[in-house]
């Protein structure tokens, strides 16, 4: 079975590798070209040396065509013996010459025969009749580079040439290739330890931050820090603290949410308990109704208190909503009608005045919780017959949209317009099913509407107003004009 698992790879030590890698064939690249360059040069000299002293002996030609006698070639051959005799090695400088000069050499060939030559030449002719300039030839398995000069003398045809062995010049090319590659060979190992501590130097901020997010877990979500901070991690790290910090609000949330269920669903579910086993207990109909109504009533609190503290969850964890233009007078008109067989029930009026068909800016869903919240609200706690009057004006001064929801029930006390927002608050224990979450949920949508939500003080109007303020949307703006 073929495994596709694809693993993990070190990015520090492949950019290591590869930055060895790319240096060195970049030194051997370069020292290909100086080897490439150097052999050049060489052959350029070393063949425009040969050229000029072909053109110097050449000058002394017909002299020495003339004389042809030995005594001028043992002169020649006395003085290479004297360099040869003072010289210790090969690169040694003498009174007489270099030792070098003994493999430049010479010849002047004439009438098919060689008639002159330097000490150590070759008795073969080197060159060839009628093609002057530079050829390589080779003679007792020597290479030989010359250079061929065709001079005229009494109609006799002189062939001079100069020539000197391919290997010296070959020699020479290796001595400072070897001379330039031994620095470039000790610069690879060099380049490799330096490379390998400026990466990981370099690097050190990756291994800080992967340190500190190896700290972390759902008990321990601080934000991360890395002591050599980067402009490359820097969004990185501030996206990640932003990751964490959210998860740690939701990790949070789910805590408070699962204590706050157990701790608020015991006791509904005991009084439930208590009115089954009474119910169990009844000894005639009439007390048996009264203990199942009581479980009936249990049971929709309870329900109650569930979607409410579901409904919490929801509100808090949402953190980034789309904006939308919202008709609001529409969306209140449906919250009425979804509420009005409750207000019915109780002999109440539902009222609703609005300038005109107004829009918001916000998130449907979450408005209308808003609204019915606070509706629901006014009609469990304002009493029968009462009157619940909802108000919606638009403020082009403002670009807000206004909504106030009256009742004429009795005056809310201080203690709980201080504390009503507050999670889990009831003002009013005896009234209602409530679980005292409503208007804590109120407060988190208006909060993450931008908006404002404001309890007018009861002698206004001897009413429990209260008037909430939200975006505009620029539906209002077309609608002016």
């Amino acid at each position: 079975m073929k495994n596709n698992q694809n693993f993990p790879f070190s990015i520090k030590k492949r950019l290591i590798a590869s930055s060895i890698l790319s240096v060195s064939l970049l030194i051997l690249l370069s020292w290909s070209f100086i080897f490439y360059e150097t052999s050049l040069e060489i052959d350029e000299v070393y063949d425009a040396r040969l050229g000029q002293s072909s053109k110097i002996l050449a000058l002394s030609a017909p002299t020495l065509i003339e004389a042809l006698n030995n005594d001028k070639t043992l002169h020649y051959d006395d003085r290479i013996s004297d360099i040869l005799r003072f010289a210790s090695d090969d690169d040694s400088v003498t009174p007489y010459g270099h030792p070098y000069e003994q493999n430049i050499l010479f010849q002047f060939y004439i009438d098919d025969k060689i008639v002159l030559k330097s000490q150590g030449a070759p008795a073969q002719f080197l060159g060839k009749e009628g093609k002057d300039g530079f050829a390589f030839t080779t003679v007792n398995q020597k290479t030989w580079r010359y250079f061929q000069l065709t001079l005229t003398k009494q109609n006799k045809t002189i062939y001079l040439i100069v020539a000197e062995r391919q290997s010296i010049r070959e020699e020479l090319v290796n001595e400072i290739a070897m001379s330039t590659a031994l620095p470039l060979l000790f610069l690879i190992p060099t380049l490799a330890i330096i490379l390998t501590w400026l990466i990981n130097k370099l690097l050190k901020p990756i291994d800080e931050l992967r340190l500190s997010i190896s700290q972390r877990s759902v008990n321990h979500l601080d934000e991360i820090s890395v002591i050599t901070p980067t402009l490359e991690l820097q969004p990185l790290v501030s996206q990640l603290n932003y990751l964490l910090n959210e998860l740690d609000n939701a990790w949070q949330r789910e805590r408070r949410l699962t204590r706050t269920a157990a701790h608020e669903l015991k006791t509904p579910l005991t009084v439930l308990r208590l009115n089954a086993e009474n119910a169990l207990n009844s000894q005639n109909k009439a007390q048996l109704d009264n203990d199942l109504n009581h479980i009936l009533a249990g049971i929709d609190r309870t329900d109650r208190l569930i979607q409410q503290l579901l409904m919490l969850s929801r509100v808090e964890g949402q953190k980034q909503l789309q904006f939308n233009p919202v008709d609001s007078t529409l969306l209140i008109q449906e919250v009425i009608a979804n509420l009005a067989p409750i207000a019915l029930k109780q002999q109440q009026e539902l009222i609703f005045e609005s300038e005109s068909k107004l829009f918001t800016q916000g998130e449907p869903t979450f408005l209308s919780i808003l609204f019915n919240n606070i509706i629901d609200n006014a009609i469990r706690y304002s009493g029968q017959h009462s009157e619940i009057i909802i108000k919606q004006t638009y403020s082009p001064s403002q670009q807000t949209i206004e909504v106030e929801i009256s009742d004429n029930g009795g005056c809310i006390s201080d203690n709980i317009r201080e504390n009503m927002f507050e999670k889990f608050f009831r003002g009013e224990t005896g009234k209602g099913d409530g679980a005292g979450l409503g208007m804590s949920i109120v407060l988190d949508i208006i909060k993450s509407h931008q908006g404002k939500i404001e309890l007018l003080p009861y002698q206004v109007n001897h009413n429990n107003t209260f008037k909430i303020t939200l975006p505009a949307s620029e539906a209002n703006y077309k609608l002016e004009s």
